[in-house]
């Protein structure tokens, strides 16, 4: 019989406990949002703040929690650690590593919001980084009333750092020239480098235009393409209906494809903020004449 989720969590606190280098352990993510925004297939989401932040360089560190079918480390977004534990049943588990002291900073300096103009740069980022993960939901498992009193300053507010001019001009410039680039290994028969690219770049940069687009109407947009079948409009969810299979043929539609929406979308993130826009026209109709549609 598989656990329920106040089991999952239960023996994980009782691990956290069992280690003194843990000040507190804090659940974020889907699980602990209002909203009731988890389902089963919602993994569990954990800041794990400690004293020895090397300790968890090595996964055995994990092993007390129980059978393990995979530990994996890779960094992630506020230049954090982040520990994936799969369990028997696929249940997956994220620890993000946070030294205890960097976490004792940014909170504390909350507690002076007048005095938020004189942060160095690092501190602004790390709040803000801090805010974007933690503001939609969060709950102290290990840490008391002293943390959960830490974590309140942050408030309710996330922090979605805007799309400036600048990084639109560069989101702009990455995707129309990979999608040359595309175009090109398409016709030579180099259709999995083409595949690729759309993936690694193309649809990347689109789906940053797509969240701004967004946030911009005050909708909620999550990263990294989540959820999206629920904050899309309906034009939108058919225009990311996009496939990606290395035939020669189905390459050249998706790439034209991801090139008029993105053109679209670049246009009216332009013309929202005002900025000047100079679209690629011989490039996009280089690559209409390439698509063979």
């Amino acid at each position: 019989m598989s656990e329920t989720g106040d089991q999952v969590v239960a023996r994980v606190a009782a691990w956290a406990e069992s280690r003194p280098d843990i000040a507190a352990l804090v659940q974020i993510g889907s699980r602990v949002q209002p909203g009731g925004a988890a389902d089963g297939w919602s993994d569990y989401d954990f800041q794990l703040i400690t004293r020895r932040p090397a300790a968890y360089a090595d996964p055995a560190v994990l092993a007390p929690i129980g059978e393990l079918w995979l530990v994996s480390a890779q960094p992630v977004f506020g230049g954090a650690t982040k520990l994936t534990v799969i369990l028997p049943g696929a249940v997956e588990m994220d620890f993000v590593v946070l030294p205890h002291w960097q976490l004792r900073v940014a909170l504390g300096a909350l507690r002076f919001p007048a005095a938020e103009s004189l942060w160095p740069p690092p501190l602004h980022h790390g709040v803000r980084d801090l805010r974007i993960v933690a503001c939609p939901g969060w709950r102290v498992i290990k840490g008391g009333a002293a943390w959960e009193a830490r974590y309140r300053r942050l408030g309710h507010a996330v922090p979605w750092p805007p799309l400036d001019e600048p990084r639109f001009r560069a989101l702009c410039a990455e995707f129309w020239a990979a999608l040359v680039w595309v175009t090109k290994k398409i016709e030579r028969g180099e259709l999995r480098a083409a595949q690729r690219e759309i993936h690694r770049v193309l649809l990347e940069k689109t789906w940053l235009l797509l969240e701004a687009e967004t946030r911009a109407r005050g909708a909620t947009a999550r990263p990294e393409a989540r959820r999206a079948e629920t904050w899309l409009d309906p034009r939108r969810l058919a225009q990311t209906a996009i496939g990606t299979a290395p035939d020669a043929a189905n390459l050249r539609r998706s790439a034209a494809a991801l090139a008029e929406l993105f053109a679209d979308l670049a246009r009216h993130q332009a013309g929202t903020h005002g900025w000047a826009h100079h679209e690629p026209t011989a490039l996009l109709d280089w690559v209409r004449a390439h698509s063979r549609l």
